[in-house]
């Protein structure tokens, strides 16, 4: 199952650096308001999977713990306060380009946290 979660992490970076190479930006899609659905829906999928891989393995796999814990927190703002998230994206309109590339290089962080997990449980 950590296969399965590093490999999604590793093809959701790969899909949002190459859109914002290609000029696509599926980054810049998911930040609109109107898609608050479609980021929610990503959000949980990884939500489901990390839970599933904390709450069956033994020992606790505590970097995918850490990993949820983001995901959840991220939500958690999305839905409580939507009118932060999105200003805090309004206000950084010049830099996009740099949000961009940081969000693939944080998902393909994740990927790799995820896939060397068992290394961590040592």
């Amino acid at each position: 199952m950590i296969y399965l979660l590093s490999s999604l992490y590793f093809l959701y970076g790969f899909v949002l650096f190459y859109s914002y190479v290609k000029g696509y930006s599926l980054l810049r899609y998911l930040l609109k308001r109107k898609n608050i659905n479609a980021v929610l829906t990503i959000e949980l999928v990884f939500i489901i999977l990390c839970s599933f891989i904390v709450f069956t393995s033994q020992p606790l796999n505590w970097v995918i713990a850490l990993i949820m814990f983001t995901h959840i927190s991220g939500v958690i703002w999305l839905i409580s306060n939507p009118e932060s998230y999105y200003s805090m994206v309004d206000l950084d309109s010049n830099n996009i380009d740099s949000l961009e590339t940081a969000s693939a290089m944080i998902v393909f962080g994740y990927g790799v946290f995820a896939y060397s997990s068992n290394f961590f449980l040592g």
